[in-house]
This record gives structure tokens, sequence and C-alpha cells, in this order.
């Protein structure tokens, strides 16, 4: 009876259980529980963005609005990054004037901060956030200033990105940035063929890293990486993903594409071999989230599209089989629809679970998720 009652319980807040057949390899048992979803709201009448972050303990079973700073109204939010139930960190900003932060909560979201940004940055326009550890984060502005801290948030500091001959590598515009170990990875979306910038040692140096056989999309949107060894990326209007298995030094682009050349907003990299994909068709198509298996850059793929909400976040777990997704109203939805909306598999996105929006957040365009314990 209480082996019985442990499960009802662990099921109740989102646990994925070992599997009993058709996988020889068993699953880990893992407690998906805090979780965290950034975007953003528009006044009716002035059209003035404000951020709004909501959150579950429960795996999405139900999400609660956070209550900000009033300092948010004029900001949206651009990253979120899920460190523990306690702790996370956000990136915000306005593009228009290149202002925005960082936002923290120590407490579970009961209260977020406004942390001081460093003076001598070119812009304050958050774009990208990463926290390693309840202590440690470090993220990016969208002209390419780099932040880094290691007291939760007390103090930031500017990190130059130079190169090991001393000279500066510059930046036009920043879309994402990932942490793992000492490797941090950026991606400038104008870097053309030398999107990714990397540092292998904590932030010390930094090199531009050479994406081959990029076609007319653009520049790198997205990266994900795995460990220090396996790390991906996503390109601009092209359907294909690169990838790494030597720490950066060499790149290679798959054989298979996804249908359709529009953003893939978000990836997340689940194992060495498995990548998540949230994709935009645009405002009037709706979006694609995909589970790609990559065998020599060929593509096994369980895929779902939505034609009312285009696809932005995704946050997926180890197990290779448990993710959330989010994304925001197309402009042919229907009215009654909510401006955002939450997807959840447990079967490594065979199938995707719409999860409640609650009342006070219909108005909200989701942008950003990321769970504790997950990659991304």
């Amino acid at each position: 009876m209480k082996k019985l009652l442990l499960i009802l319980f662990l099921l109740s807040v989102g646990v994925v259980l070992p599997s009993c057949g058709g996988d020889s390899s068993p699953t880990p048992l893992i407690v998906p529980v805090s979780g965290w979803i950034i975007g953003a709201s528009t006044d009716s009448v002035t059209q003035e963005p404000t951020v709004k972050i909501l959150k579950t303990v429960n795996g999405g079973a139900s999400w609660v609005l956070q209550t900000l700073p009033d300092s948010c109204v004029g900001f949206t939010g651009n990253d979120i990054s899920a460190v523990s139930h306690a702790v996370a960190w956000a990136a915000i900003g306005d593009s228009q004037i290149l202002e925005g932060g960082i936002l923290h909560t120590g407490d579970g979201g009961a209260t977020w901060t406004l942390q001081s940004l460093p003076d001598g940055m070119g812009n304050r326009h958050m774009k990208s956030i990463k926290g390693v550890s309840p202590a440690e984060a470090w993220a990016v502005s969208i002209r390419g200033d780099v932040l880094h801290t290691t007291d939760g948030g007390n103090h930031w500091d500017i990190v130059e990105l130079k190169r090991a001959d001393g000279t500066i590598i510059p930046v036009q515009q920043v879309n994402r940035l990932d942490v793992t170990g000492r490797d941090i990875w950026i991606v400038d979306s104008l870097g053309g063929n030398y999107g990714v910038i990397h540092s292998p040692d904590g932030g010390a140096t930094w090199r531009q890293e050479y994406l081959p056989e990029l076609g007319q999309g653009g520049g790198s949107l997205a990266i994900s990486a795995f460990d220090s060894l396996v790390a991906w990326a996503a390109v601009n209007s092209e359907g294909y993903l690169w990838s790494t298995s030597d720490g950066g030094s060499s790149w290679s682009r798959s054989t298979d594409s996804i249908a359709g050349t529009a953003d893939f907003d978000d990836i997340c990299a689940s194992s060495a071999n498995v990548v998540w994909v949230a994709q935009n068709n645009g405002l009037s198509s709706g979006g694609v989230a995909a589970r790609v298996t990559v065998t020599d850059g060929a593509f096994e793929t369980n895929s779902f599209s939505d034609v009312n909400y285009t696809m932005e976040g995704i946050s997926a777990l180890s197990d290779n089989r448990t993710a959330w997704l989010v994304g925001m109203k197309t402009l042919f939805a229907a009215a009654e629809l909510p401006r955002g909306v939450i997807y959840h598999t447990r079967d490594g996105g065979k199938t995707w679970k719409q999860q409640s929006v609650p009342d006070n957040a219909r108005d909200v365009n989701f942008w950003k998720v990321s769970f504790m314990g997950a990659r991304r």
C-alpha cells in the first residue's frame, strides 16, 4: 500500500517512472517539479509591453502568474533559466532603446529582484541567460555584452570576447547563449558562417567557429550544448541542424532537414544525439515542435504542429521523453483562445497534451520555458 501511494504521489507531481517494457534501457526516476515560463503582455491602449513570468511546482499540472517589480513595465521577456526549486534568472529588454536587465529569484518566485548591471556595457537589452548554480550565471546582451556572476548576481562582471592572441571578437546581434561546465556558447545571428562564438575555458579566451554549408537563411539563431564535446546549432530559415562532437573544433551540417524554412526559435539537446526543436512558421501559419534523433546526419523525427500558435520555446529532460513547449497565438486563431499556449509530452513527442493557462495570464504571449533539471 505504501508503495502504491508513493507511485500515485510521484505521478501527481509529474514524475517520469521507469518503463516496464519496449525500451531495454531503464528510464531513471526523474521528478520534474519546478519550471518557469517568460513572456509579455501588451497594453491594449498604449501598446506598451510588460514582462510576465509563470511558475509551476507540479510539472505543469497548474501554473501561477508571478508578481514582478513595477520596473518590468515597458520590457519584454527574452529568456529564462531555472536552476532549482528556489533559484531562477530571467533576461528582459527593449530592442528599440536597447535597455533592459536581469531578474532573479532566490525564494521560488515569491519575490523577483531586478539586479544591478555593471557600468561600461554597450547596451542593457539582455537577450539570453543561463544559470549554472544558485551562485553562478552567465548572460549576454543583444549586442554582445557578456556578463558573469559567481555570487548570485549581487555583482555582475563584464567578460571580454578576447581571442587567444588578445584581439576582440566583434558581435553584431546575439540571439542565444548556453553553458555547460567551463564551456560558454553564444550565437551571433548576423555572424554568417562564423556565427558560433565559444569559450572552452570559462571565458578566459574565445574563438569563432565555422559552420559549413550555410545557405541563404542567414546566421545562427539557437544553440544547445549537451556537454563539453557535443553541441547543436540551428540557423535562421533553414531546417538543418549543425553539430560538433569535438568541442567546437569542427562542425557539420545534418543531411536531413525538417520541412519548411522557418525559424528554429529554440532547440534543446536532451542527449548526445536527441535534439528538441520549437519552430516558428510565422504569425499566420502556426508552428511545429519536433523531437529529432540524429544518426550520421539523418533524422528520425516525432513532429507536432499547431496552426493556432507559433512555437517559441522548448525545455526537455535528459530522459529523452519529457518536454514542455510554449508559443504564442497566430493572427488567424480564434479570439477566445489565450494568447499563449503550453504543451507537455511524456512519450518523446509522439503526443502532446495542452496544459491550462491561468485566467489572469490569458493575455500573455509565451516566449521561453525552462525546467529544473533540463538543459534549457
